[in-house]
């Protein structure tokens, strides 16, 4: 049985859940359905034969987290990774002692014991955590003005919306977040660490029965999906600025607009961003804290095998048996789980019909994400800021044309200065900038350039000079003689996401309309194979792939593991 259908509408859109904490409770007497206790035989036989219980296919934080919850219920579990090193498209490098992150650079709720962040139940799950660094503000270059505003409602309130918005704005806001913070509260009590994909969803999620049916209360599932634009119709909100905002806050965190996105994920991201006491985090060592602990939560009964890239998923007499490598290694486990996207699992899986049938239906009723430019820059730091301030934050957004649209190929992008926040990632007086377009640079743009001599061709490098100039531009906006100071330069396109990140296109991943219903879940009609990720319910971004993995992984074990995880985790 899938999760009910009104509270999946109600989550599947979310990056991430909150709920309250629980009295403990002891979990309840169920005996074990009778296809998992034959799966427990395979497990128990495949594991005395030396092999593993579970194999799954890529080391990005939605596989990571999966394999790192199966092995801390004790499954042996192997993670085969194609890179030279964990993380997907959130590994990073050094290059000239600069530690330049390839990925995410955004990060919250992760700091706080109790959260609505999927990724710190994990980690609390596992017992495994990075230290975190918290810090309060956020930049922004608009066409109206360079500003760096803190995080929470005070400054938003009392001094952006006056200053750039219209007569009113502030008013609007204030009648929007009345709407939605009931909503936003509601999903707060029901955590994504509860779902599973069978019939004892009843009782995980009926640990949180109260949250759920308050939820199911302040919002229908047809008005939680339908688009968030209609709420903000609703509400009276024409202010341009404030809209405008509102669209790149949506797009940036889960890459659609209001007009696409569903209600449930701007009443959760309104009603945690602009919460009093709100800070952003950073983890200590860089992205790359976080996939150690990760590995350190496989390695308590498992491992991460690198440079081992998957050729195809085997199955024998309807059930899977393991994967095949590139190199032609046979790996044998009854369970598969493949964090690769949907376009690259396809090409793993057996050639069975309905297996096909389901994967092409699901790839029918999603479009790709576009894909990145990169820059990733070294500078001499000398004169600047150490530290985040107003006057130059360690992240922001910049825009050139609102009217253009938030995205619109090379109009938004972000930069990073991940060394203000942590001084380690660069050499002593030195910074480190990431700058990036938010999965708006279109790939077809850029497959003439395979035939034409490839990443190494003259017409790619001057096409690579050219594209990135917005993103110097951007990096310009807060620090203006930033080329001055360059120590190391290395841009990045379309092409080198794919090749690096196996993404198919240099995706970042599917869209799904608000309109669409929702991405697909982790089981597949083969059995014992599964998928997890950016392709999977809830969607795109570290929260929602970690609680894709987690869901998974709990959609594997069975209620009683499930039930004791659920005691692990704290929520606000």
């Amino acid at each position: 049985m899938r999760t009910p259908a009104a509270l999946t509408a109600a989550l599947c859109s979310l990056c991430s859940t909150l709920a309250f904490v629980p009295r403990t409770r002891v979990a309840p007497r169920v005996a074990a359905p009778r296809h998992a206790t034959a799966a427990m035989a395979r497990r128990a036989a495949a594991t005395s034969d030396g092999e593993w219980d579970a194999i799954v296919i890529g080391s990005g934080i939605g596989g990571l987290s999966c394999a790192a919850i199966l092995a801390n219920a004790g499954k042996r579990v192997l993670v085969c990774e194609a890179h030279d090193r964990a993380g997907g498209v959130a590994h990073v490098y050094e290059v000239q002692g600069f530690t330049f992150e390839n990925g995410p650079s955004l990060y919250a709720g992760l700091s706080p014991q109790a959260s609505p962040n999927p990724l710190k139940h994990v980690f609390q799950i596992i017992g495994e955590e990075p230290e975190w660094l918290t810090y309060d503000r956020w930049g922004t270059a608009f066409p109206e003005g360079t500003f760096a505003a803190a995080v929470g409602a005070k400054d938003f309130k009392e001094r952006i919306l006056p200053t750039y918005g219209g007569p009113g704005a502030a008013e609007q806001f204030e009648k929007l977040m009345k709407r939605v913070e009931p909503l936003g509260a509601a999903i707060f009590g029901v955590p994504s660490a509860a779902v599973r994909e069978d019939a004892f969803a009843v009782l995980t999620l009926g640990r949180y029965g109260l949250s759920l049916a308050t939820l199911l209360v302040v919002g229908p599932a047809p008005a939680l999906s339908r688009p968030f634009s209609e709420i903000l119709d609703e509400c009276g909100v024409t202010d341009t600025f404030l809209r405008n905002w509102l669209d790149m806050i949506c797009f940036l965190l889960q890459g659609a607009t209001t007009k696409e996105a569903p209600t449930t994920l701007m009443a959760y991201m309104l009603s945690d961003f602009y919460c009093d006491g709100v800070v952003l985090d950073f983890p200590r060592g860089g992205s790359k804290s976080i996939i150690e602990a990760l590995q350190r939560g496989v390695a308590k009964n498992g491992e991460v095998r690198l440079n081992a890239p998957v050729a195809q998923v085997l199955e024998q007499g309807g059930g899977t048996t393991g994967v095949q490598l590139e190199n032609g290694e046979i790996l044998k486990a009854p369970v598969v789980v493949s964090n690769a996207d949907l376009w690259t699992t396809r090409k793993l899986i057996p050639q069975l019909p309905k297996l096909t049938a389901y994967f092409d239906h699901q790839a029918s009723r999603v479009t790709r994400c576009d894909s990145f430019l990169h820059l990733h820059v070294g500078i001499d730091a000398t004169g600047l800021p150490m530290e985040p301030s107003e006057t130059l934050p360690a992240q922001w957004a910049s825009l050139d044309d609102w009217d253009r649209g938030v995205d619109a190929p090379r109009n938004l992008v972000l930069v990073s200065m991940a060394s203000m926040l942590d001084s380690s990632l660069a050499p002593e007086g030195c910074h480190v900038i990431h700058a990036y377009v938010p999965a708006t640079e279109p790939f077809e743009d850029w497959e003439q350039f395979v035939s034409d001599g490839g990443y190494q061709s003259k017409a790619h490098r001057e096409a690579k000079d050219e594209a990135v100039a917005v993103l110097w531009r951007a990096i310009e906006r807060y620090v203006p003689d930033v080329r001055e100071r360059v120590k190391v330069e290395l841009p990045a396109t379309p092409l080198t996401h794919r090749r690096f990140n196996r993404r198919d296109q240099g995706t970042y991943g599917p869209f799904l309309p608000a309109t669409g219903g929702q991405l697909m879940g982790h089981a597949t009609p083969l059995p014992g194979f599964y998928v997890c990720g950016d392709s999977t319910f809830p969607g795109i971004g570290v929260p929602a792939v970690a609680a894709s993995g987690m869901i998974t992984a709990h959609s594997i074990l069975d209620v009683r593991a499930h039930w004791a995880n659920l005691d692990k985790i704290r929520i606000r």
